[in-house]
């Protein structure tokens, strides 16, 4: 066996072992044309955060050899999808309260102060449907409120005063991660 292909085993050996790491890669390829012979190219990647650098050999049966040395750094922001852990974290609030429901403080309560507080749209559309049915302008006064939430929430039905405190849970969703050191 000549030097060359020697070589040529030895460094597919030593990428082979490296590509079996994450984010590396291996490439590698031999061709024969018409008048040119063979043509042996191999070449090795690795990739980190914001940058990749890498590099390639190449030889052919007429002597002709090469190497590239390559690069590649990202400028700007990364990407800032969230790959840690998600908690399901609970709030407790008097769902009795109108002041719960009133988000911008205008002593009224909107289509679109609920969606902020319920996600589930058709849910919460329901639900202001419910509490403006006395009047049904798309708002809901605290009077209304105060009359329509003992019959619409299950829980304000025992309340003799609606403001008593009661619990209510909201599920929210917030990404938080843990790194070992």
């Amino acid at each position: 066996m000549d030097i060359q292909l020697s070589f040529f085993l030895v460094i597919s050996v030593f990428c082979a072992s490296l590509a079996q790491k994450k984010k590396t890669t291996v490439t590698g390829s031999v061709t024969k044309k018409e008048g040119s012979g063979i043509r042996v190219d191999l070449g090795i990647a690795r990739k980190h955060k914001n940058f990749e650098f890498g590099g390639s050999v190449f030889g052919d049966s007429k002597g002709n050899r090469g190497v590239n040395v390559g690069l590649k750094w990202k400028f700007g922001k990364r990407s800032a999808a969230w790959t840690g852990e998600h908690f399901e974290v609970v709030i407790m609030v008097n769902h009795c309260d109108f002041n719960v429901y009133d988000i911008n403080e205008d002593s009224v309560i909107t289509i679109d102060e609920i969606y902020e507080l319920f996600p589930e749209r058709v849910d919460a559309h329901r639900l202001f449907k419910a509490l403006d049915f006395t009047s049904a302008d798309g708002k809901v006064t605290i009077e209304e409120f105060k009359f329509m939430a003992p019959q619409v929430i299950k829980t304000c039905r025992h309340n003799k005063t609606v403001g008593a405190t009661r619990r209510m849970q909201k599920h929210i969703t917030i990404p938080w991660k843990f790194t070992s050191l």
